[in-house]
């Protein structure tokens, strides 16, 4: 049976390394990044960070190659794809570590292990950066910046595949909308999008034998499964929920709460699932990604955000 492990952060050439040291054996992994150059960059201005990092990789031997939606294209304008988010592992510098979407003007939508491996880098999500309106990571000066202050993750994650990977974070201050910051339409409860055409936005590696990140926005389109097909393209033993979907869009760490999107003839964006987990390497004998379904957790959702303003 193929092991699951949560997915740590390191420096871009050692994951390479490690990488190279692994081969081509297949591993269930959840999406999370591992790349960051930009804390590279930045050891001379916070060293403190980088030996945390650098701490983390000996600590936990489970570390695996990163990489990005595989065979993407190069997305034309920010304004494609204005709900996606970057949310970066520390306030100190920007560095890429998973992404949402933007369901309202203070609520952002991603994955439990998304917010879970954050909560364990910084000890808390709360002040977590989120970046909003990128679309070229080289330069953020033009992102609206918010900053986590409440975070739900699902009661029922327990950190594996198949589990309820879905946590809706709440910003300190509001989106301000515009052509480049918008929020995404969500479905109805339990809406099937089966078989209809769905692209998936993110950022990283043009390859899975890179080592850094591309900084434009990338994206990938492939019709969605439902879990019934998806299991028929998954091994027997893989953990597989009706609460979760696929599609054949090559995503891969650092894809993780990247939203996957159904756009109707007649109406807006609508968000169908969230980037979960991949066998990799990275399109092993062409294994759709699994995403967390999104319409089978309307009512989560609404729960949530009702308690939230019960409560403050």
């Amino acid at each position: 049976m193929f092991a699951l492990k949560i997915l740590i952060a390191l420096l871009p050439l050692l994951a390479l390394a490690k990488a190279n040291a692994i081969g081509q054996q297949p591993q269930l992994e959840h999406l999370l990044s591992e790349h960051f150059e930009e804390l590279a960059r930045a050891q001379k201005v916070a060293p403190h960070l980088v030996e945390r990092v650098m701490q983390k990789i000996k600590d936990d031997q489970t570390v695996e190659m990163s990489s990005r939606i595989i065979g993407g294209y190069d997305v034309q304008g920010v304004d494609n794809a204005p709900y996606l988010v970057s949310l970066s592992l520390t306030p100190l510098i920007y560095s890429h570590q998973c992404a949402g979407s933007i369901i309202g003007k203070r609520w952002v939508l991603t994955t439990a292990h998304c917010a879970e491996e954050l909560r364990s880098f910084n000890g808390d999500i709360v002040g977590t950066p989120i970046y909003a309106g990128l679309s070229n990571r080289s330069n953020v000066s033009d992102a609206q910046v918010r900053y986590v202050d409440f975070a739900a993750t699902h009661r029922s994650f327990s950190g594996v595949a198949g589990s309820d990977n879905i946590a809706l974070l709440h910003v300190s201050k509001s989106f301000v909308y515009s052509s480049r910051v918008q929020q995404i339409s969500l479905p109805d409860l339990d809406e099937d999008y089966s078989n209809k055409t769905t692209a998936l936005y993110g950022w990283g590696l043009t390859n899975a034998d890179g080592d850094e990140y591309s900084k434009k926005l990338q994206y990938g389109f492939a019709p969605l499964l439902n879990s019934v097909q998806c299991a028929k393209l998954l091994p027997a033993d893989a953990p597989l929920s009706k609460s979760q979907v696929c599609a054949q869009v090559k995503a891969c760490f650092g894809d993780g709460g990247s939203p996957l999107v159904y756009w109707p003839i007649d109406g807006p964006a609508e968000l169908v699932g969230l980037g979960s987990w991949t066998y990799i390497p990275c399109g092993y004998a062409d294994r759709p990604t699994v995403y967390t379904s999104v319409p089978a957790y309307v009512n989560w959702i609404y729960q949530v955000i009702s308690a939230y303003y019960q409560l403050n």
